[in-house]
C-alpha cells in the first residue's frame, strides 16, 4: 500500500547504465546545476545574472523541483518560460504534477522516517494545490512530461552525472549528508561512479546540502537553490563546475584543475518573502513548513555540509 509522501514510486528508478553512454554526453566548458528552486523567481533571476557575469558562459541544468511555492499559474508559467531556454529535468514534484493516474504517491518526496508525519501531510497539501492549477494547462503538462530523469555532462573531459535524487531513484535519499557519512555508502557510491565512468555526481532532493570527494570521485548535493541552507546567510546554493574558481564560492574541491563549487545565490529575500506571504499566508501549509527557514535560515553550519574532501573557501 502506498503512503502519500512516503512511498517512492516504482517508475522513479534510474538505470545506472544510463550514465555509461558517453555518446549522449552534453559537452560544455562550464556547468551550473540548479536544484530545488521551489518556484523562487527572485533566485532564478539572480542565477541568470550570475551566469551572465561568467567569463565562460555555463550550461544551466535545472535538476528538478523547479516548482513548489508557485501555485499562481502566471508565476508558474513565467518560471517555465525561463527554464525552457536551458535544460530542465524532472524532479519528484514535476513527476507527480504530470502523472495521469493517481497512485497515492502524494508529493513524491519519499520522505524517510526521520521526517515527521505533519511535515509530510503539509507537503502533500502543497503539492495538491500546485497540481490543481497545472490541470488548467494541458500543454504545460505535456511539456514537462517530456523531461528526462537524468543527463550526463562532460566538462573538460570530466563526466558529470546529474539527476534529482540519488543514482538509483528520482526521489532517493542516499546522497543526503547523513547517508554519505556512512563508510559503506561511500564505498558504494564511489564504486558505482567508477563502473559508470562518472567523475562527479550532482544532485539535490534532500533539501539540505552535502559534499563528499575521495579518490578522484565527487558527490555534490546543493540542498536548495530557492531557500536558505545554513544558519548564517539567507542564500540558496547552486553547483558550479568550471576551470575558473569563484571568489564567492562557499566551499569547493579541485579535481585535475576543475573547480567543483557550491555558489551562493544571493537573491532578494525581502521581495521573495513578500511574494511568498501573498501566495501562502500565515497558517497555510507552506508557511508553517518553510517561512521560518526563509526568514531565519536553518540550524546547519557550512561545516555540516562537508563530509570529506571539500574545503570552505
Amino acid at each position: 500500500m502506498n503512503i502519500p509522501g512516503r512511498t517512492c514510486p516504482m517508475d522513479y528508478g534510474i538505470d545506472i547504465q544510463t550514465f555509461s553512454d558517453t555518446a549522449a554526453d552534453i559537452k560544455t566548458d562550464a556547468l551550473y546545476v540548479v536544484g530545488g528552486l521551489y518556484g523562487n523567481l527572485q533566485a532564478l533571476e539572480k542565477i541568470l545574472s550570475m551566469a551572465y557575469e561568467e567569463k565562460v558562459k555555463p550550461i544551466i541544468v535545472f535538476n528538478g523541483d523547479i516548482h513548489w511555492f508557485d501555485k499562481n499559474i502566471n508565476d508558474f508559467k513565467k518560471i517555465e518560460k525561463i527554464v525552457l531556454r536551458h535544460l530542465p529535468l524532472l524532479g519528484n514534484v514535476e513527476a507527480e504534477l504530470v502523472r495521469n493516474n493517481d497512485i497515492n504517491a502524494g508529493c513524491g518526496c519519499a520522505y524517510p522516517s526521520c521526517v515527521d508525519d505533519d511535515t509530510v501531510r503539509r507537503s502533500n497539501l502543497i503539492h495538491s494545490d500546485l497540481k490543481k492549477i497545472l490541470s488548467l494547462c494541458p500543454s504545460l503538462i505535456q511539456t514537462i512530461k517530456r523531461r528526462k530523469k537524468a543527463v550526463v555532462a562532460s566538462v573538460k573531459n570530466k563526466r558529470v552525472a546529474i539527476t534529482h535524487g540519488d543514482e538509483t531513484s528520482l526521489a532517493g535519499w542516499k546522497c543526503s549528508a547523513e547517508s554519505l557519512k556512512d563508510g559503506e555508502r561511500q564505498r558504494e557510491i564511489c564504486l558505482r561512479l567508477l563502473k559508470s565512468n562518472i567523475d562527479i555526481f550532482a544532485c539535490t532532493h534532500t533539501c539540505s546540502p552535502a559534499a563528499f570527494a575521495k579518490n578522484g570521485k565527487c558527490v555534490i548535493n546543493n540542498g536548495s537553490s530557492g531557500m536558505p541552507n545554513f544558519k548564517k546567510g539567507l542564500y540558496g546554493l547552486l553547483t558550479s563546475i568550471s576551470e575558473n574558481p569563484h571568489v564567492e564560492a562557499v566551499y569547493r574541491v579541485v579535481i585535475d584543475d576543475l573547480y567543483i563549487e557550491a555558489l551562493p545565490i544571493l537573491y532578494d529575500t525581502a521581495a521573495f518573502l513578500s511574494w511568498f506571504d501573498n501566495i501562502w499566508p500565515i497558517g497555510s501549509p507552506a508557511s508553517i513548513s518553510y517561512r521560518n527557514r526563509i526568514v531565519n535560515g536553518t540550524e546547519l553550519s557550512v561545516k555540516d555540509a562537508i563530509i570529506e574532501g571539500f574545503y570552505i573557501v
